[in-house]
């Protein structure tokens, strides 16, 4: 599957250096987590922010924020990381620690939204290293009124990137 943009291998290779992975972490997210662990982390971590919302920042200091919506909209897109070569618990294990993986995450990529969207300031790509040659990209739509929503997480590997 194409991409619709590049990120060049001495970006994630940058990332890689930039975020330290455990190898108790990495494990975590090559072994895999349930659909329901993986809902029932991230709600319980946004219903404890006290608003329907929870804000994190990235290692460089780009706010974002998830909500219910956002966090079924990441757990669907399993597709996508399944195409790129993982399995759907694999994926969730990801989505199950979003706040940690966007904590850890650097914007390597951002672009206007390609449907014009005057709401929309623009569409921002964040990339946190997983384990091996394996990344989660974190996708950002900042919108004008309302801040930066987190909405889409694909796993990927670094050879799967050019295109």
């Amino acid at each position: 599957m194409a991409k619709e943009f590049a990120i060049s291998e001495s970006v994630l290779a940058a990332a890689t250096c930039f975020v330290g992975i455990s190898k108790e972490k990495a494990e975590e997210y090559q072994r895999g987590a349930t659909l329901g662990y993986a809902k029932n982390r991230v709600y319980s971590q946004i219903e404890n922010s006290g608003c329907g919302r929870l804000i994190i920042k990235s290692k460089d200091g780009e706010e974002g924020y998830i909500n219910k919506d956002s966090v079924n909209k990441m757990l669907s897109s399993y597709v996508d990381s399944v195409n790129n070569g993982f399995n759907e618990v694999q994926h969730f294990a990801a989505v199950a620690d979003i706040v940690n993986l966007y904590e850890n995450s650097i914007k390597v990529l951002s672009h206007p939204d390609k449907k014009g969207s005057l709401n929309v300031k623009a569409i921002n790509r964040f990339v946190a290293p997983l384990y091996e040659n394996s990344f989660a990209l974190i996708t950002g739509k900042e919108i004008v009124d309302n801040g930066r929503k987190i909405y889409n997480l694909e796993l990927i590997k670094l050879g799967r990137l050019e295109g």
